[in-house]
């Protein structure tokens, strides 16, 4: 507790409105150009600066012929300046959201399995039942989702299970079932069920990325001692959907997207013979009995049958 007095001496030393003042500073390399923008006279501003430095013990900004530009130590608070500005902005965003009704928010990260399958229902559902709590909802690839909950960028985690997500509190959430889309003339089109070890001798469009996906379909590959085919590479089934149907290869995509993005363009699609084409998408967090009240009731909602 003996940091306690000077750490409060020296934030009644500083105040927001300086720390702003001095981002404007080197952002414009002058203290006048400054002074103007902010509609403040220019010994004001000098005066707030001065003492700012007095605050820190030291020089924060360098004088030259053209104008200013932060010493070492200004460079260091520039650096906290702008986070500490960034902190305020979502501050204020956040009393705006309470103000307006907003009660909390759930960070959530998911695949694209997930988010083109089945989250758009669960959380329409939830928001109508919930509409004082927000939603933030980030696509990434499997491993991805993994690592933005065991990071805490994300309070909750949908996709595959994969060797990133070990360790992580998990819950059942959906059953996901991989199918084989091509153009409706491909040889394979005709064909109800097929092995992917058939699939191998075209060429294929693959997602960008570690999606679980991909890895599953280049260990399957490497079992049936052929090479995976993948000359285009996109970022999202919808896109993988418009190759398909250009006639540039053909595709593995979970049945669920392949209805509401494949079929409506007259893809045709197998179904895969292969045991790893039925698979669990998991809900993942890193501990959900610590979870916020709202990620908390979001989890239990969406891992409801």
């Amino acid at each position: 507790m003996t940091g306690l007095p000077a750490r409060r001496g020296f934030l009644r030393q500083i105040d927001l409105g300086t720390i702003e003042l001095f981002v404007l500073i080197c952002d414009l390399g002058s203290i006048a150009a400054a002074a103007r923008v902010a509609h403040i006279a220019a010994s004001a501003v000098s005066k707030r600066i001065a003492g700012l430095e007095a605050a820190a013990g030291g020089g924060l900004l360098a004088r030259h012929a053209r104008g200013v530009r932060p010493t070492p130590a200004g460079e260091r608070l520039l650096e906290h300046a702008h986070a500490i500005l960034l902190a305020v902005e979502r501050l204020r965003g956040d009393l705006a959201e309470c103000a307006g009704g907003v009660r909390g928010r759930v960070r959530v990260c998911a695949s694209a399995s997930a988010v083109e399958q089945f989250l758009a229902a669960g959380v329409a559902d939830f928001a109508a039942a919930h509409p004082d709590i927000r939603i933030e909802l980030r696509q990434a690839t499997s491993r991805a989702v993994a690592e933005a909950v065991r990071n805490r960028e994300a309070d909750l985690g949908i996709c595959n299970p994969t060797d990133g997500s070990a360790g992580l509190d998990s819950r059942p959430y959906r059953r996901e079932r991989l199918v084989l889309v091509t153009p409706p003339g491909h040889p394979l089109a005709a064909r109800g069920r097929v092995a992917f070890a058939e699939a191998l001798a075209f060429e294929q469009i693959g997602l960008r990325g570690s999606s679980s996906v991909r890895e599953t379909l280049l260990r399957a590959a490497r079992r049936a001692r052929r090479v995976l085919r993948q000359g285009i590479e996109v970022d999202s089934l919808s896109a993988m959907c418009r190759m398909i149907e250009a006639g540039l290869g053909i595709g593995v995509m979970p049945e669920g997207a392949y209805r509401t993005l494949g079929a409506p363009s007259g893809l045709a699609a197998a179904g895969l013979a292969d045991a790893w084409a039925e698979r669990e998408l998991a809900l993942f967090a890193v501990d959900f009995a610590a979870l916020p009240a709202p990620a908390r009731r979001f989890a239990d909602h969406m891992a409801a049958p």
